[in-house]
């Protein structure tokens, strides 16, 4: 059985949604935020376009870029070895800019890559579709 944990990275351009994958199989965890704070931190941000120590005007009027704030997230926790390979999911456009602002050693970790939003997808059609990407990446 392989310890290699692989994280399903799903993109719309403005939400990401991270699902893991340990050991073989294709079955895909979804990433408990609770778990994580710096991943609970990047889904406030998401949603709410401000950091959370953003107040009033000013935090409103700086504009976020969402795919910069993915791409140094994944990058900070490749650093920590919370992950070994990754599976991006997103429209040809966010693939792209995602693969694009990701640091060349991270990039180097990218296994598979399928240009479709699953951000909204259940975990059994997310599965079906990344499914033989993520094993394919640990042959």
């Amino acid at each position: 059985m392989s310890n290699t944990t692989t994280w399903a990275v799903l993109s719309d351009g403005r939400y990401i949604k991270i699902l893991c994958s340990k050991g073989d199989g294709k079955s895909l965890v979804i990433l408990n935020a609770d778990n994580l704070q710096a991943y609970a931190d990047l889904c406030y941000l998401m949603v709410n376009g401000k950091p959370l120590n953003g107040t009033g005007d000013s935090a409103k009027s700086k504009k976020i870029n969402n795919i910069q704030f993915q791409a140094d997230f994944l990058a900070e926790h490749y650093e920590q070895k919370l992950f070994d390979l990754l599976v991006i999911a997103a429209p040809q456009d966010v693939l792209k800019a995602l693969r694009d602002a990701l640091p060349e050693q991270v990039r180097q970790l990218i296994v598979g890559e399928l240009a479709e939003d699953l951000t909204t997808n259940s975990n059994d059609v997310i599965e079906d579709r990344l499914g033989n990407l993520i094993v394919g990446g640990r042959q």
